[in-house]
């Protein structure tokens, strides 16, 4: 995502960035297609006598970063390293967390006014599948991916230096904020691309390449996120200065990609598409125009909430109808899982309206300052209704701490729920979200000061249980698209599939914003009733259930898929005859 590791916020925002480390199996690549070329690559993993493995811990990560080095180029290596870490991992949080304090504390967004803009810039991450297929198509100088990179780089400075340096309404905001967000998740797809191409011909590798990912990433961002908080403050260089920081990151996937370090050749054949891709790059084309339509209606329309949140409604269940009418020749069980997957993140709305409750501007005569100026209405607003006032580090260390218990709920899920059938772990995954939503009714209501727990010490426990809770909801998705994707059209549709995710999450904060209407807008200072929209919104949670029944399909991720019937290309999802034997 992108979005967003605070409070209710993680779980719509975890799908974004988000959010597509987990690759399937890549696409067939035919002996002469466009491909990235990995030039004097040496396969080690074959030989008779296996090279002696380092048993500390220095030794072992050495030896990892040096047999892929040996296999695809010290270049290549580095160019992953910094396009997942350092644009990505770094830009996200430098970026998620400036958008933040910038709009609320310098522009004065309401949290309603605030999720549409959030909405309209995160089109990027909605429309992945988008970039795969532009680059197939158009190559630039015969090439089909470092021309992008390079591109969506130059984007990413441009909008930085315009963000840090220019004084800014919020609509010009917004479309800074939605290109910026374009230079992260465009290379993103690029790289991913090229990993996928490089595990199939070296399938020994594919884990140690998805490995390097998740490492460059996850490290980067705890450390980034650690460092931007006291970053953001106005005492150091505040919101503004953060956007800065942001041409650094661009800069750091620009300069490798423009040296080459991809080892991209230039493409000589393009083949025909299969009518399986046609139909999975119309889902492509409908998801984009109507994301596109969507975010410009919500930020920059004049109708009122309930004019833009039914119109909202209407487009995502025209583009269900059209995604499962598109994808249901090509498999049933895929169909089924593209729409539960999108219509599950759209009926949980969410919104920041909680960051706008609980956090600290950092301001010496801000919400939180306890000696105000005489008739300074916007000074300690907040500390006189003894509201938590999170200051800007502690919420960006918790924020490092979400991505820390993240991992945890992963490993949760593969050591105790990896086996369970997909309808049980999502019905739980929606449960146990439920639950830790309640949470925030208990913040906002009070009731932790009434028990002696200190707001800091309860933002902690959120920010420990909803991570892990927000992970074991999702997994499920993600494993179960990459299992429904069939032969040939692997990344593009799971790029596609976690786009509708994306998306879906976005048409949840638009859905949020409705909800608060409904309740008056809970705005600052007072934020009435917003007890009674939390326990709302958390009501909404179980609202997925119902669909689980009807679009996911039977069976679990352990469970073998056979193709019944090659004409319709129908996918079944059959139990594996001998559990022991696998």
């Amino acid at each position: 995502m992108s979005s967003e590791e605070g409070s209710p916020t993680v779980v719509h925002t975890e799908m974004r960035s988000r959010r597509t480390r987990m690759s399937p199996e890549p696409e067939a690549i035919g002996e002469d297609a466009p491909a990235v070329v990995v030039e004097e690559a040496e396969e080690l993993l074959g030989n008779d006598e296996a090279p002696e493995q380092s048993t500390t811990p220095v030794g072992r990560v050495y030896a990892f970063y040096e047999r892929l080095s040996t296999t695809f180029s010290w270049r290549y290596v580095a160019i992953v390293s910094l396009v997942y870490g350092v644009n990505q991992g770094v830009g996200e949080a430098c970026l998620f967390t400036a958008q933040k304090y910038y709009l609320f504390d310098y522009l004065k967004l309401t949290p309603a006014r605030y999720s549409k803009v959030d909405g309209f810039a995160n089109i990027p991450w909605q429309v992945k599948a988008l970039y795969g297929m532009v680059s197939d198509s158009f190559s630039i100088y015969g090439l089909r991916k470092t021309p992008y990179i390079i591109l969506a780089s130059i984007g990413g400075i441009v909008s930085a230096a315009s963000l840090w340096l220019a004084r800014l309404d919020y609509q010009t905001a917004a479309a800074l904020l939605l290109i910026a967000n374009l230079s992260i998740a465009s290379p993103d797809v690029m790289i991913d691309g090229t990993t996928a191409e490089n595990s199939r011909k070296f399938p020994k590798l594919a884990a140690d390449l998805q490995t390097l990912s998740w490492a460059s990433l996850y490290g980067c961002a705890m450390v980034a996120n650690l460092a931007v908080g006291e970053l953001v403050k106005p005492s150091s260089i505040g919101a503004r200065g953060v956007f800065g920081l942001l041409w650094l990151t661009s800069l750091a996937a620009l300069l490798p990609a423009c040296l080459g370090w991809l080892g991209e050749r230039p493409a000589t054949v393009i083949h025909e598409a299969s009518s399986d891709r046609k139909r999975v790059f119309a889902c492509a084309f409908a998801t984009c125009a109507v994301s596109v339509a969507v975010g410009s209606l919500q930020a920059f329309s004049t109708f009122s909430d309930v004019v833009q949140g039914v119109s909202t409604i209407i487009l995502g269940v025209v583009l269900a109808t059209t995604i499962h009418f598109l994808l249901k020749p090509v498999s049933k069980d895929l169909a089924g899982a593209a729409v539960y997957i999108f219509l599950s993140g759209a009926l949980q709305p969410a919104t920041d309206v909680m960051f706008a409750w609980f956090h600290s501007d950092g301001k010496a005569h801000g919400n939180c300052a306890t000696h105000c100026p005489p008739g300074n209405e916007d000074c300690g607003w907040a500390s006189e209704r003894h509201y938590p006032c999170i200051s800007p580090e502690y919420y960006s260390a918790m924020r490092a701490t979400a991505r820390l218990f993240g991992l945890a709920g992963i490993v949760l899920y593969n050591a105790y729920l990896s086996d369970w059938s997909y309808r049980n772990v999502f019905v739980l995954g929606h449960c146990v979200t439920f639950g830790a939503n309640l949470l925030d009714f208990v913040w906002v209501s009070r009731w932790n000061i009434s028990l002696g727990i200190d707001d800091r010490a309860f933002l902690l426990g959120l920010d420990v249980v909803q991570p892990v809770v927000s992970k074991i909801a999702n997994m499920p998705s993600y494993v179960l698209a990459a299992k429904v994707c069939p032969a040939g059209v692997e990344a593009t549709l799971f790029a596609l599939l976690m786009g509708l995710s994306n998306f879906g999450s976005t048409i949840g904060l638009y859905n949020g914003v409705f909800l608060l209407s409904a309740f008056g807008g809970v705005e600052q200072p007072e934020f009435r009733h917003l007890p009674a929209f939390v326990l709302m919104r958390t009501v909404f949670y179980l609202a997925p259930v119902a669909l689980v029944f009807i679009f996911v399909p039977r069976g679990r991720p352990s469970d073998a898929i056979e193709e019944e019937d090659v004409a319709s290309k129908e996918i079944e999802l059959t139990p594996v005859a001998d559990a022991a034997a696998v």
